[in-house]
């Protein structure tokens, strides 16, 4: 990615992010159900519709894998995998 790829994004549009990405989803989840259990069906289509809503925005792209990457660490060391 270059710098001409970037849409620069208003103070608004990271406001509704963050407000999408963090207060949403990830304080909804932030202790997550059980790994593979029907409960992480949930998370995984909440984030899959994030996904969609902001496709073309890596910011949210990079935040939601990574708070995945967070949510299954924290799923499968409480459940002992």
């Amino acid at each position: 990615m270059t710098l001409d790829d970037v849409v620069i994004l208003s103070d608004q549009d990271v406001k509704g992010i963050y407000n999408d990405v963090y207060s949403g989803f990830w304080r909804q989840y932030k202790n997550p159900p059980d790994w593979q259990s029907p409960e992480w069906e949930d998370v995984v289509k909440r984030e899959k519709m994030l996904r969609e809503r902001y496709r073309s925005c890596p910011l949210v792209l990079h935040m939601l894998q990574d708070l995945m990457d967070q949510l299954e660490a924290r799923s499968k060391r409480r459940i002992g995998k």
